[in-house]
């Protein structure tokens, strides 16, 4: 009995191990298996579009990829295999469907047009009944008369005068008053901004913002250094119509000579107004890369610490 129990034991225990070596097999390929990409780019003056683009994305030899074209095919597909598992456009339906839903479209709209077209009865006005009969003169108006002690009309004349007199005067002054209200307004906000400005001016000379700008501006600028092209290669061929403004670009392209070396190489065209060539460009990127540089930035002390003085603000 015990040896049975100990022999179902050992194949749980082998079952176990098994299960958990195809788990990590799976995170190493998953976190150390380079997503590769590819970007090709490129323009003719014969061409209608703008400029043509094509992106791939690939990993695991191939069996997952994704690709996005422009112009052919403005939008981006994720395969597996031979399996799409995503489409940016909502999955490729067919032709068949998508008329049928115009259609039903159309006769939606055919039948409200027929629903807004239909006549209206308009039902009799009833007329009421006469308030007098015809010929009959309406009563006369009430005269207003002039009551006893009504006052002159230069007395008025003088009493209008005199209040607007007292109108004017009195948005002369609430006019002033109001300058002196907004000045003292401005002088507050200045007062809060040079309060806000000395604030921050702190914390950017503070040990918290320089140790958190030396761990995780150190971290992103090392993560995308991983991800920029490993490969760089083209040709350009440019002219913009005027010989001085060809050798503005020439004198810029001599200027980045030494960031792009020989990889990208111009020919100048001093008689036309000319863009076209192409671009390619290769890179990578690890699962681990991007986690290892989200996990250090996340759980950075200095980095919480400046953020929450950042929200605190200068107030």
């Amino acid at each position: 009995m015990i040896g049975v129990l100990l022999t179902i034991l050992k194949i749980l225990g082998m079952i176990l191990l098994v299960i958990l070596g195809i788990i990590l097999f799976v995170l190493v390929i998953v976190l150390f298996v380079p997503v590769r990409y590819d970007i090709r780019v490129s323009r003719k003056t014969e061409d209608t579009s703008f400029v043509r683009l094509k992106v791939r994305v690939f990993w695991l030899l191939h069996m997952v990829n994704g690709v996005f074209s422009y112009p052919q095919e403005a939008f981006f597909r994720v395969r597996f295999l031979w399996f799409t598992i995503f489409r940016s456009d909502g999955g490729g339906k067919s032709a068949a469907s998508e008329k049928k839903k115009e259609k039903k479209k159309v006769k939606e709209v055919q039948e409200e047009e027929a629903a807004e077209e239909e006549p209206v009865k308009e039902e009799p006005v009833k007329e009421g009944p006469q308030t007098r009969e015809a010929g009959e003169e309406p009563p006369p108006e009430p005269v207003n008369e002039r009551f006893s002690g009504e006052k002159a009309p230069e007395e008025e004349e003088a009493a209008a005068f005199k209040s607007r007199l007292l109108e004017f005067f009195g948005k002369i002054w609430n006019f002033l008053k109001n300058i002196q209200y907004t000045i003292a307004r401005i002088c507050d906000k200045i007062k809060h901004i040079v309060k806000n400005i000395q604030y921050y001016l702190k914390i950017l000379q503070s040990d918290a913002f320089r140790n958190a700008w030396h761990v995780c501006g150190g971290e992103a600028v090392s993560l995308l250094k991983s991800i920029l092209p490993r490969k760089l290669e083209g040709q350009l061929r440019v002219g913009t119509g005027d010989p001085a403004g060809t050798g503005q670009i020439l004198s810029v392209y001599g200027i980045l000579y030494p960031l792009i070396g020989n990889h990208i190489d111009i020919l100048p065209d001093f008689e036309q107004a000319v863009l076209e060539g192409e671009l390619f460009a290769k890179g990578r990127i690890t699962v681990f890369r991007a986690l290892k540089t989200a996990w250090v930035i996340y759980f950075n002390k200095d980095l919480r610490r400046l953020i929450k003085l950042l929200k605190k603000g200068g107030s």
